[in-house]
């Protein structure tokens, strides 16, 4: 598909199609198109920064300038202007200038040292079942964009309540993703200069998989209402209740109003404080999203705060999973470096002892690897060898087993059994057996089936539907995904320009 075809797909005719001016391709008899919005486009990352842009107020404009530019606003606003005479620094890409909202998008930016790509981008999105329609690369990681089926219309009425409303759904968009992908940039504009499609830089494109806006606006409130809402950490209460809660006990309290913290050798300090509250966050229960927040806020408050991706790579760390909570010792050493207050353990430490865990050893230290981290390992390889065209794999169950390692030792057969079984109770693959001379397994993992569904040819979609209905009759349900209507095909803006030209 042509870039300029996702252009227009994005902005859902909000500019006009053709230059008002001197257009190149406008038909002779075509009517005027009346008023329409504007957009903005950036040469370069320093010169969207200091606002040094072009006012685009045409897709035809936007054809013109293909690859030119690396950053635009792919929200429309209701006009475009310059701050100077020279026409080099614009200006009207404020919220209360947006005319339309099209399209919602996620920046995942890579930590240093962190694996990220699209895949990973895509496995998440299947397991949310929110599929962005478009997927760019970037240079520091990726964006994905999230487009409307129709244009979310911004009015002034009851002020601007419709500009609030697409701001929580993009703020529940971004912490959904977060709870997987810790890259996620939670502080960016909401409907601000994202990456522009480009040759050079488009990964994905799902065209089927556009958004309902009132779809999205029901799923962000059923998030809303699962999600924890009491967020001002810094304000602790005793809880209520008689569950264990490590973010409610007095030396949170004690950890938090000390700005002091910095660390030196043979000291714990700031990085093993953040962890400490991580942990304590992840067995209270917290969002991995609002344990960032917590730790957020109070990283502003230190007086020599820590680098934005370091707090984002402790969160991540502490919600790993390898660990269980805060460390009774850890906590202990903190105190008596951090805290000039005197208190007894009972001062402390209110609540059971049973809040209290023994950090779990690493599965390098251990013998045994637990049936979890060999579901992880049997998932990575059944991924790496689903091809896209063919998302299943025949083997034995002896293959498979030989197949899944760990420091050169295979899974044990017990262990590869019940980690099939609970992954197909899970849903995260397909498992069909084939008796006698030659049989054995077909396996599927979910992701690839659907991944296979949404990038295969249109012509191919019935064929391989009706596969796996016969490979794999509990994925039948994947296959609603290919049964949606085929929309009514688009043409570039000069494909339906050559089409009115006499070539007689």
């Amino acid at each position: 598909m042509q870039v300029s075809e996702i252009i227009s797909s994005v902005l859902k005719n909000g500019v006009r199609k053709y230059k008002f001016k001197n257009s190149k391709v406008r038909p002779f008899n075509q009517q005027p198109e009346g008023n329409k919005g504007a957009v903005f486009g950036f040469r370069s990352k320093e010169n969207m920064i200091t606002s040094r842009g072009v006012v685009l107020t045409s897709e035809e404009a936007l054809a013109e300038n293909e690859d030119c530019f690396t950053h635009w606003t792919p929200n429309v606003y209701s006009y475009g202007t310059y701050a100077d005479d020279g026409r080099t620094i614009v200006k009207g890409h404020a919220e209360e200038n947006l005319k339309q909202i099209n399209t919602f998008v996620i920046d995942f930016d890579r930590l240093p040292g962190e694996k990220l790509d699209t895949q990973m981008i895509l496995n998440a999105a299947l397991d949310l079942e929110l599929i962005p329609t478009l997927i760019l690369k970037t240079p520091g990681g990726y964006q994905a964009y999230f487009i409307l089926e129709n244009a979310w219309y911004i009015s002034s009425k009851n002020n601007y309540q419709s500009i609030e409303v697409a701001k929580r759904v993009s703020e529940n968009l971004r912490k959904v993703f977060a709870e997987t992908l810790p890259s996620v940039d939670l502080g960016c504009n909401h409907f601000g200069i994202a990456r522009i499609p480009r040759t050079d830089n488009i990964a994905h494109f799902y065209p089927a998989m556009t958004k309902d806006m009132q779809q999205l606006i029901a799923w962000s409130m059923k998030y809303q209402s699962a999600a924890t809402t009491q967020k001002p950490f810094l304000q602790l209460v005793p809880s209520a209740s008689g569950e264990v809660q490590q973010i409610k006990e007095k030396w949170v309290d004690i950890l938090i109003k000390n700005p002091e913290i910095i660390g030196k050798k043979g000291q714990l300090g700031r990085n093993n404080a953040f962890f400490t509250l991580a942990l304590a966050c992840y067995s209270s229960g917290k969002e991995q999203s609002e344990c960032y927040d917590f730790l957020d806020e109070l990283n502003e408050k230190l007086n020599r705060s820590m680098k934005d991706m370091e707090v984002k790579r402790i969160v991540k760390s502490a919600y790993s999973g390898r660990y269980r909570g805060a460390n009774k010792d850890y906590v202990l050493n903190l105190l008596a470096n951090w805290s000039a207050e005197s208190l007894s353990e009972d001062q402390l430490f209110t609540q059971n002892r049973t809040a209290w865990y023994k950090h779990k050893k690493d599965r390098t230290e251990r013998k045994r690897s637990h049936v979890h981290e060999w579901k992880v390992d049997i998932l990575e390889y059944l991924e790496a060898q689903c091809y896209r065209y063919r998302p299943e794999i025949a083997l034995t169950k002896t293959e498979l087993q030989a197949a899944v390692k760990y420091q050169d030792k295979p899974i044990p057969k017990r262990s590869l059994d019940k980690a099939i079984n609970e992954l197909k109770a899970e849903g995260k693959i397909y498992v069909k057996v084939k008796a006698g001379r030659g049989g054995g397994l077909v396996v599927a993992t979910r992701k690839a089936l659907i991944r296979t569904v949404i990038v295969v040819n249109q012509h191919v979609k019935k064929a391989y539907k009706n596969a796996i209905r016969t490979f794999f009759e509990e994925a039948a349900i994947l296959t609603k995904m290919i049964e949606t209507p085929e929309k009514e095909k688009k043409i570039g803006l000069f494909g339906e320009q050559t089409n009115l030209w006499d070539t007689g």
